[in-house]
């Protein structure tokens, strides 16, 4: 736990680094050309209402830390992992009331069979490593202040996850719990039908979001992610597959 907790800490801190050189890199940019597609909006400065221009979509990009909590209490199952997420989407009328944020994030982990479920795995402990896709369907608030962007929100996520035998483990090899009649082969092909079941795949999330505007029209800055595994609350098993994501964001 202590490991996980170093790990945690490092990757937020790596995080925070990347949105805080974009920052300084961009405040002494020199401003381009204004921006196409905009229409007239709201910003208040603490006392007041004024019109602003506001850019109707933006594409943003994130990068950071993405913690899975496990409650498993089986010695083989990775303590609450943690992975590295990457991905990018867009913010779409910006100009309306209610705005909408797709985006489609991108990690892998290791996974093993215990017989029942899928668990996260520990490297020597792993039988599949899987390649996660997280797609993100939010409405989003924006409140704007002075230099500054808010954004609180939630929506539906799904997580597509697929599994392949992971590199160094024999395909052939005893599987879940050394049951001999089990092979690893047959435990992938477990793993990747307990994802696309009993709804393991849906994710809904609440997301918050703050952004500091720079001269260029770009925005930078820092957001988190709560995802709820639904299929996890009909299992039984709670909040065991949750995932919390805190990420620097990039908008343009």
């Amino acid at each position: 736990m202590r490991r996980t907790n170093a790990l945690m800490q490092k990757a937020i801190f790596l995080a925070l680094l990347m949105t805080t050189a974009v920052v300084s890199a961009q405040e002494d940019a020199p401003s381009p050309a204004p921006e196409t597609e905009i229409s007239e909006g709201k910003e208040t400065d603490g006392t007041q209402e004024k019109d602003v221009a506001i850019k109707k979509h933006s594409f943003l990009f994130s990068a950071g830390p993405a913690l899975m909590i496990s409650t498993d209490s089986t010695k083989k199952s990775a303590p609450s992992p943690i992975t590295f997420c990457v991905g990018a989407g867009g913010t779409l009328f910006q100009n309306m009331p209610i705005s909408f944020q797709p985006r489609l994030s991108f990690f892998v982990n290791y996974y093993l069979w215990d017989g029942d479920n899928a668990r996260p795995a520990e490297i020597e402990n792993r039988t599949a490593i899987a390649l996660s896709f997280l797609l993100d369907l939010n409405a989003v608030k924006i409140i704007r202040y002075k230099n500054h962007t808010f954004q609180a929100g939630g929506g539906l996520g799904v997580l597509a996850r697929f599994g392949i035998l992971s590199n160094g483990v024999d395909a052939n090899g005893s599987g879940s719990n050394e049951n001999t009649s089990v092979s690893n082969n047959d435990d992938v092909s477990s793993i990747n039908s307990w994802f696309w079941s009993s709804a393991h795949f849906l994710y809904p999330d609440i997301m918050f979001c703050w952004l500091y505007n720079l001269p260029n029209g770009w925005k930078a800055g820092v957001s988190a992610n709560v995802y709820v595994p639904v299929g996890s609350l009909a299992d039984g098993r709670g909040m065991d597959g949750m995932i919390i994501a805190i990420s620097g964001r990039l908008e343009i």
